[in-house]
């Protein structure tokens, strides 16, 4: 299962302490890159699990709206792995407190919405996630730094069809965040990386999220992009590196 999340959510893009703050800025940039995604299939009941690598290409569109206090992005992706088609769109709203303040408040939310089509198996998995948090800003250093809790929903629909049966299910689980960002802008470079540990309540299980993504502008309105995802699931792990040009208008 394939977590494809875009996240240069901190108000960095549309301020900077030693450059005259910008009102508002959107963000397009079409990326693609090599993923890596490997599956653990259970076995039937006394043999080992198994699990399934394939390396693919992923393709992603990442919008993204910006002013000093509301972040909005959205992001597209689609790949092909393990002879499944991925499809999906995840969105998130930002809000920070005041603009100026060394430390402020920060509140998200986010719903994430994909489908992964199989030639028996179709998973469909939907998640709205809210966020609460600190900002605290360095200036002499150029670097935010965001700490946050957050908690998340997610409903996962499967349906297998065979020859011999026909089978749907529903499963809901609710998991703890605890995660960490930090972003950095010097003249026209951007970085951005982002760890958090999701604790699945119901599965018992704890997975690590690791993203960086680092932006070179060539213009005020043009540039490019390389992002760098590490993303652990209940039943996955994908490793993707994606690049693009980004433009700023």
């Amino acid at each position: 299962m394939l977590s494809f999340i875009l996240t240069p959510a901190l108000p960095g893009m549309a301020e900077d302490a030693s450059s005259k703050p910008m009102n508002s800025a959107f963000l397009v940039s079409p990326l693609m890159g090599p993923v890596r995604s490997e599956v653990k299939m259970q076995g039937p009941p006394g043999t080992p699990s198994k699990t399934l690598k394939d390396d693919s290409t992923e393709y992603g569109l990442f919008l993204m709206y910006a002013n000093p206090r509301v972040v909005v992005n959205n992001t597209v992706f689609n790949t092909d792995v393990n002879d499944s088609k991925v499809r999906g769109n995840i969105a998130t709203l930002n809000f920070h407190g005041d603009p100026a303040a060394k430390m402020t408040w920060y509140l998200g939310g986010g719903y994430l919405w994909h489908t992964i089509d199989g030639d028996t198996v179709d998973v469909t998995i939907s998640e709205p996630l809210a966020k609460a948090g600190l900002l605290f800003r360095v200036p002499a250093w150029h670097l935010s730094i965001n700490p946050y809790v957050g908690y998340g929903w997610q409903n996962v629909e499967t349906a297998i069809n065979t020859p011999r049966m026909t089978l749907e299910q529903t499963e809901r689980t609710e998991s703890m965040l605890y995660g960490v960002s930090a972003y950095w802008r010097w003249r026209m470079l951007y970085a951005n990386a982002k760890y958090y540990l999701e604790d699945n309540h119901d599965h018992d299980e704890q997975n690590n999220v690791f993203r960086v993504w680092a932006t070179a502008m060539f213009s005020k309105s043009a540039g490019i992009m390389a992002r760098f995802e590490y993303s652990e699931q209940l039943s996955s792990t994908d490793t993707s590196a994606l690049f693009g040009p980004v433009f700023i208008f």
